[in-house]
């Protein structure tokens, strides 16, 4: 009976669990659950500021493109009038420079209006171009306000949106063939003149 009692025993204890490891073996083990303190991530203030600034200048152009959407048209036609204005203002500026220049050589303006002819050439230049502008001002504004020329400019500016220009390849391109067609007519030309030259030279003599 003790024989048999024992024999029940032994496979109970084989059952339980494998006794727990004790020793360098278990620190290792724990030491590897505990956790590692993280690397300080190098350089994480320049990207972030890398990244919002060019966030930044990213939104600075869709808002640029945002606004040449909304004005459509309207950007040409506001562009063309700046640059008229300008013209007109040069053009003008040398006139009146011009015009008061010839007057002050005058004895009768000189006794009529002797403040205005003892001004100097650079005096009248600089309010040649002072009263140039003021005048381009002027018509431009009434220009640009006048319904029917506005139209005319809108309808122009239109059509113009809708010209297909050449890409920076198609342009780059078409200017080496210009250059190479050039290049070849002109050595064509040459050769063929040299040697009409020396034909005409054998034929008709040197002239000696």
């Amino acid at each position: 009976m003790a024989k048999g009692q024992k024999d029940k025993q032994t496979p109970k204890v084989a059952e339980e669990g494998e006794p727990e490891e004790s020793g360098p073996a278990a620190a290792s083990d724990t030491s590897s659950l505990e956790p590692r303190d993280e690397e300080p991530e190098t350089g994480g203030a320049g990207a972030r500021e890398e990244a919002e600034a060019s966030r930044a200048g990213d939104a600075d152009e869709a808002e640029g493109e945002v606004a040449a959407t909304q004005l459509g048209t309207e950007r040409y036609v506001i562009a063309g009038f700046f640059a008229s204005g300008m013209l007109l203002a040069y053009v003008l500026g040398k006139i009146v420079e011009g015009v008061w220049s010839t007057l002050a050589n005058k004895d009768w303006f000189s006794r009529t209006l002797p403040a205005l002819a003892a001004f100097g050439d650079d005096e009248r230049a600089t309010y040649g171009t002072v009263i140039g502008g003021i005048i381009a001002l002027v018509i431009v504004l009434r220009a640009f306000r006048n319904a029917e020329i506005r139209t005319w400019s809108d309808e122009v500016a239109t059509e113009l949106s809708k010209v297909k220009w050449p890409t920076k390849k198609e342009v780059t391109n078409a200017t080496f063939v210009v250059i190479a067609t050039t290049t070849v007519a002109t050595l064509y030309l040459a050769l063929l003149d040299r040697f009409w030259a020396f034909v005409t030279n054998i034929v008709y003599g040197d002239g000696s």
